[in-house]
């Protein structure tokens, strides 16, 4: 790209976005995941025992979505559901053994893509950096960019 310094702050954004979402299905490539599923496993790697619509609201897509991921990581066991005790409407999802030990490798991953980002920073830098772009998703979430017309 010959003209990066001229990119407006969105297009910088979602070119960086893009290049990220590009490394990161690359790593997952490589463990045979999706992005999607990756994520599931994460977020199951910290919170346990979360229910379908619990996951959806963590990933942001609809429950049906969320069903699909774990009807997939169910086959190859990575995650196992079961009838919640309090309800049994309600199923809880679960990480197996082999879906603890695939985490390891996603979050393996993550961290070489976060060490590539910042490269050549100071620790300084770092914490600028990411104050800076908290600032610029509360903005986003915060703030309409489309006026009412």
């Amino acid at each position: 790209m010959d003209c990066e310094k001229d990119f407006s702050f969105d297009r910088l954004l979602a070119v960086i976005g893009r290049l990220q979402a590009t490394r990161a299905d690359q790593a997952m490539d490589k463990i045979g995941l999706f992005r999607g599923q990756a994520f599931l496993l994460m977020i199951l790697s910290h919170h346990d025992g979360l229910t379908h619509t619990e996951i959806a609201q963590k990933m942001q897509i609809s429950p049906a979505a969320v069903t699909k991921i774990i009807q997939r990581m169910e086959k190859l066991n990575y995650v196992q559901r079961c009838p919640d005790p309090n309800d049994e409407r309600i199923s809880r999802v679960f990480l197996m053994d082999e879906g603890k030990a695939v985490t390891q490798q996603i979050h393996h991953s993550f961290t070489e893509i976060d060490e590539v980002i910042i490269a050549g920073f100071s620790e300084e830098d770092q914490k600028k950096l990411k104050t800076l772009l908290l600032r610029v998703l509360k903005n986003l979430k915060n703030r309409s960019c489309v006026q009412d017309q």
